[in-house]
């Protein structure tokens, strides 16, 4: 009886030991978006092709500043759920986009009334 309630104990923690670890690998994830990214809406209309998004933690709250020609927004506040950010922003209607870091590398998704529209994403390179 005893060494049943042990093996029953034992499963229990290994299980809780396997979902904190899976935690812990999602958040960090989020953590890979971080920086600033070069980014492409090659289906967009034209003026919002082009952008700089910034993605920043602070108070483990994420903030994405987004630069276009003709936009220019700060600290709009996303999500993080599964290693994924999402948010709206309005850009003359409202946008949700999704960002996520998948096999090494960044895609994003932007649910416009025009419809789903692909996000190119690349790291923004230093000049030195």
């Amino acid at each position: 009886m005893k060494k049943t309630v042990f093996m029953i104990m034992a499963g229990i923690c290994l299980l809780c030991a396997a979902a904190v670890n899976t935690n812990a690998a999602n958040a960090a994830d989020a953590k890979k978006l971080v920086g600033a990214w070069d980014v492409t809406v090659a289906d967009a209309p034209y003026g919002y092709q082009n952008f700089v998004v910034t993605v920043k933690e602070k108070n483990k709250q994420y903030l994405l500043d987004i630069k276009g020609d003709d936009l220019d927004l700060k600290d709009q506040k996303f999500s993080e759920k599964d290693g994924r950010l999402s948010g709206e922003v309005y850009v003359g209607e409202y946008v949700k986009i999704t960002v996520w870091e998948e096999n090494g590398k960044v895609k994003g998704l932007a649910d416009t009334s025009m419809g789903a529209l692909t996000m190119d994403m690349k790291k923004k390179t230093t000049k030195k």
